[in-house]
Formats: C-alpha cells, sequence, structure tokens
C-alpha cells in the first residue's frame, strides 16, 4: 500500500472530466503512486505509460537543466492511488489532470527550499513554482513544490495570495 501521507493536507479542484483529464497506461512493474504525483512519460510502443517524475528524469549536470528537462517531461499528476502490492487487483490505467492551458485543475502542495528543506513562505497571487529537489540525493521530489522566478522552470503558479503570513503549503495551477 503506497504510503501517501502527504496527500492528507492537499485540497483543490478536480479537473472537468475528459476535459482536463486522461488515462494513462502502467507500467509493467508497477510502483506506489500516490494522488497529486507528478508524472512524466514512458513511450511504448507509440503508447504514454506513466512513470514518477522522479524517475523520469535523471540528474543533468545541475539543478536548472534538470528542471527544464522535468518540465519537457511533465504530463500531468496523477489523480488516483495506485498499489504496487501483488496482491490487489491490477489497475491498466491511472487517470491524470493534464498538464495544459486552461486546465481546471488546482492542488496544494508543501513547498519546500532549493535543497528541498520544509520553507513556509509568503508569496502573491501568479507566483511561479517548480519541482522541488530531494535533500537526500540529486533526484526529483514527485510531490512537493519550490518558488521559481525562472521562466522556463516555471510548472505551476499561486491560485491567490499567501497573506502576511509564511504558510507551508501553497494551492497552484498549471503554468502551461
Amino acid at each position: 500500500m503506497p504510503n501517501c501521507l502527504h496527500a492528507m493536507h492537499q485540497y483543490g479542484n478536480v479537473p472537468l472530466l475528459y476535459a482536463d483529464t486522461q488515462p494513462m497506461e502502467l507500467p509493467a512493474t508497477l510502483v506506489d503512486m500516490c494522488e497529486g504525483d507528478f508524472l512524466g512519460s514512458d513511450t511504448a510502443d507509440s503508447r504514454l505509460v506513466a512513470k514518477l517524475i522522479s524517475l523520469d528524469v535523471a540528474w543533468d549536470t545541475n539543478l536548472a537543466t534538470t528542471l527544464l528537462a522535468a518540465k519537457l517531461a511533465f504530463q500531468g499528476v496523477n489523480l488516483v492511488q495506485v498499489d504496487d502490492d501483488s496482491c490487489a487487483t491490477r489497475p491498466n490505467t491511472t487517470t491524470i489532470a493534464r498538464y495544459r492551458a486552461g486546465s481546471t485543475f488546482t492542488r496544494a502542495y508543501e513547498i519546500v527550499d532549493a535543497a528541498g528543506a520544509a520553507a513556509p513562505t509568503t508569496w502573491v497571487r501568479g507566483q511561479g513554482f517548480t519541482f522541488a529537489k530531494n535533500p537526500a540525493s540529486n533526484a526529483l521530489v514527485d510531490s512537493k513544490i519550490v518558488k521559481s522566478s525562472v521562466a522556463g522552470a516555471i510548472v505551476f503558479r499561486a491560485v491567490k495570495d499567501s497573506g502576511p503570513d509564511n504558510v507551508a503549503y501553497a494551492e497552484v495551477e498549471f503554468a502551461a
């Protein structure tokens, strides 16, 4: 069973069916996936196959280069919990909120600093956010965000202002 405790504090808007969502095939070897995880894709026989962004995008020289590659690989956000337990009934697909302009998808994500440590902060509506780095390795995290002002790396934008107090979670929408 996936350990999806980070999903407890997430809130937002589930996108419209069909317009903003799509099914995505699951890989032959399942891995645990939680609601809200960022997904890239492997392509197999001209089919998109879901892959966690942390597994899809390898470290490339530095964080900036890796973030640009991750934005290009990003397909959307997982909307369904997937269990890699071999005793469970194996699903064939998962549903994702497609990364596209005009999507109604919003979700709250924990904010971390550039090194990957929790970093409550303030922001204004429209503030850019991108994928966070794992503090223990040169890998991206599947469900945390970091503030960004680098246009090529911004994947999400804040839906509203944080207010004057530091806040640990920001509700964001796609910046596609």
